[in-house]
């Protein structure tokens, strides 16, 4: 191989390595980018979970209150519900509050528009 042939191979060689630095160069830009718009996502989510905890201890608290209220009322367990419509919703509701209640595809339109 001649020395021009070798410095053709070496031009070639260079070229080729140029355009994979370029392109490297291009894929870390995107990246870098990607990972902004994945870090400012993350904040959006960190605050969104901070603001959920802030108002699901508002929403313990204020059911705590309410309970501790219903508490204070003298010989509300021992009324009676004379309606059987009532006596069945609340029957529901212990069955939901217990986790025994109907999933949500035991639900059907007809149920929640009566």
């Amino acid at each position: 191989m001649s020395t021009l042939d070798k410095v053709q191979l070496l031009e070639q060689r260079i070229v080729k390595a140029t355009v994979f630095i370029h392109n490297l160069e291009k894929k870390i830009e995107e990246l870098e980018d990607e990972i902004k718009i994945l870090s400012a996502h993350n904040e959006e989510l960190k605050n969104y979970s901070e603001s959920f905890s802030a108002d699901q201890k508002l929403i313990e608290e204020s059911i705590n209150n309410a309970l501790e209220q219903l508490s204070t009322i003298q010989g509300l367990d021992d009324v009676e519900l004379l309606d059987a419509t009532s006596v069945h919703d609340l029957e529901e509701a212990d069955r939901f509050t217990t986790g025994s209640g109907i999933s949500i595809d035991e639900v059907s339109l007809d149920d929640l528009v009566r």
